[in-house]
C-alpha cells in the first residue's frame, strides 16, 4: 500500500485494477467498524478536505502521520476541488496502513446523487473516460460511519443532530447501509446546520435541519455529552465556536477554499482534558501550486 502512497504523492494515476483492490481492502475494515466508534485522547480532528489534495497531505506536516497520532476526518472528502480522486484514494491507504488510528466519517458528498453533480463524477471521467471508478468508490462510501466518539465525552459528525434521534443507541442502530433518503435520520445528521432561533427548523439547503442552542444542550443532557464538533459549513476564520456555551465547534479544513475565497483552513487538537479552546485549533494556509507541494513533500515519510 505505501506503494501506492509514494505514487499519489508524485501525482501519477493509478490503474483501475489497483484502485479496486484498494477498495476492496479499506471496505473490509470499514464494514467492522460501528457505526459510532469511541477514539481515546488525544485525537486530531479534521474538517471538509473537496478535493483540495496539496492542502490535505500539507496537513499531515503539521501533526505527523497517522502512524503514532490518531485522526478523526468529518466528511466532504471529494467534490468542488480537483483532485477529489487522489485525496479519497490518499485516505483509503491511510486507513488500509493504520486503521486504528484514521476514523473516516461519511459526509453529505459521500453520497452519489450530490458527487454526480459537484464534480467527482467528472473529475472520473475526464481521467479514466468511463465511471467504473466513480461507481466504485461510492460503494466504499455506502460503508463509512456516521459519526465518531472522543472518550465518550464529544460526538464528532458531519452536520449535526436530527429531531428523530436523541440517543447515541439510536444513532448506534441505523442502518448505514441503506440508501440515505431525503428526510432520514442519517441525511438529518449530514445536512444539518446550528443557528441562532430554538428548537428544530427544516433547513434551507433543502435536506436536514437547522437545530438551536436549546435542542443541543438536551441532547448533550441525555447521552452525557460535553459538546458536538462537525463541519459542512465553510467559516472564514477556519474554526467557529456556535451559541453562548460554545457546545457545538465547526472545524474547516479546506484553505481558500474553491481556490477563490481566501480563507485559511484549521486542524483541532482535542487533549485529554476535552476542555477545547481557541489555543487547540491549528490555522493553516493552502498549497495552491504543484510545484510549491512537491517541495514540501521533502521528508514525507509513512
Amino acid at each position: 500500500m505505501k506503494k501506492f502512497v509514494s505514487r499519489l504523492l508524485n501525482l501519477e494515476l493509478l490503474s483501475e485494477v489497483e484502485i479496486q483492490d484498494i477498495c476492496n481492502k479499506v471496505s473490509e475494515i470499514l464494514i467492522s467498524e460501528p457505526n459510532v466508534p469511541n477514539k481515546k485522547t488525544p485525537v486530531i480532528v479534521c474538517g471538509d478536505i473537496h478535493g483540495q489534495f496539496f492542502d490535505l497531505v500539507s496537513l499531515f506536516r503539521i501533526d505527523g502521520i497517522p502512524s503514532g497520532k490518531r485522526y478523526v476526518f468529518l466528511g466532504d472528502y471529494v467534490d468542488r476541488g480537483k483532485n477529489s480522486l487522489e485525496c479519497i484514494l490518499f485516505l483509503f491507504l491511510l486507513k488500509i496502513l493504520y486503521p486504528e488510528n484514521v476514523t473516516l466519517i461519511r459526509g453529505n458528498h459521500e453520497q452519489s446523487t450530490i458527487n454526480r453533480v459537484y464534480g467527482f463524477y467528472e473529475e472520473i471521467i475526464e481521467k479514466y473516460g468511463n465511471p467504473r471508478i466513480w461507481r466504485m468508490i461510492n460503494e466504499v462510501f455506502n460503508l463509512m460511519c456516521v459519526g465518531c466518539l472522543v472518550d465518550g465525552r464529544i460526538l464528532c459528525v458531519h452536520g449535526g443532530i436530527s429531531p428523530k434521534i436523541m440517543s447515541l443507541n439510536q444513532m448506534r442502530r441505523l442502518d448505514r447501509l441503506l440508501p440515505i433518503g431525503e428526510g432520514s435520520e442519517f441525511a438529518d445528521i449530514l445536512w444539518g446546520d446550528p443557528y441562532e432561533g430554538k428548537g428544530f427548523q427544516p433547513s434551507p439547503r433543502g435536506s436536514g435541519y437547522l437545530y438551536g442552542e436549546d435542542v443541543v444542550i438536551r441532547f448533550l443532557e441525555l447521552n452525557g455529552l460535553t459538546s458536538i464538533v462537525r463541519s459542512h459549513q465553510l467559516v472564514i476564520e477556519g474554526y467557529k465556536f456556535h451559541f453562548p456555551e460554545r457546545n457545538v465547534i465547526t472545524v474547516w479544513s479546506a484553505p481558500n477554499y474553491m481556490g477563490k475565497c481566501g480563507n485559511p483552513a484549521s486542524i483541532l487538537r482535542i487533549n485529554e482534558t476535552l476542555d477545547v479552546s481557541d489555543k487547540d485549533f491549528c490555522i493553516f494556509k493552502s498549497t495552491p501550486q504543484k510545484k510549491e507541494f512537491l517541495e514540501r513533500l521533502e521528508g514525507f515519510d509513512l
